[in-house]
């Protein structure tokens, strides 16, 4: 009997360049799984400037030294002249002060109410930087107020009545500064004898606003 080996297959053996390539292979995917899977830290910074805060202005006008604040009232008693004949007059001065932080300019106007008014009777004049003086008597009938060397006529006088006029327009006062104002209040030389007995009233506006408003 015949003894024979059973053949055994041979492996093939994978040459060095297979082996090389493999190997190569391996590595080219575990370097494109490391980049896929890799994680990165980016690193932050901030920072926060503190821009300060800030306070707002006032603009605030007083006449005589009242009327601090927001709008008002005062009466000036010195303007107030009673059983008044044509072509007296009486005068008053006061100051008109910026009391705020911020620079204004003011218009002046003036209305007139009451009987004299309506009639065309209640004149007035201002002029800056005066002082009032007054003269003359009741008794006499020849009162007459002056704002320095200035009086009334009736050419330089204003008529007061129900429509608001322009005695004055765009006052310039600083933070701080004051002006004096006198006025001149007179009865129309030209009053009838329908004025006889009669009472009027006038009222003047100090209208302030900002610089540039």
């Amino acid at each position: 009997m015949s003894n024979h080996r059973a053949a055994t297959p041979r492996r093939r053996r994978r040459s060095g360049r297979t082996r090389a390539m493999l190997a190569l292979g391996a590595v080219a995917v575990l370097a494109s799984g490391m980049s896929v899977q890799g994680t990165f830290a980016f690193w932050t910074d901030s920072a926060t400037v503190n821009a300060g805060g800030f306070t707002s202005g006032t603009l605030d006008i007083t006449v005589n030294g009242q009327l601090s604040g927001q709008g008002g009232t005062t009466a000036i008693a010195n303007l107030a002249l009673a059983n008044i004949t044509p072509g007296e007059s009486v005068a008053a001065s006061f100051p008109i002060a910026n009391v705020g932080t911020t620079p204004l300019t003011y218009n002046l106007t003036g209305t007139g109410s009451g009987d004299l008014a309506v009639a065309n009777g209640l004149q007035y004049l201002v002029v800056f930087g005066t002082t009032a003086t007054n003269s003359g008597t009741s008794t006499a009938g020849n009162r007459t107020g002056a704002c320095g060397s200035t009086t009334a006529t009736d050419a330089n006088t204003t008529l007061l009545n129900a429509t608001a006029a322009t005695l004055a327009s765009n006052r310039a006062l600083a933070p701080g500064a004051s002006e004096n104002v006198c006025v001149i209040a007179r009865l129309n030389f030209q009053a009838p004898n329908a004025l006889q007995n009669k009472a009027g009233n006038a009222q003047l506006l100090f209208d302030a606003k900002q610089v540039g408003a």
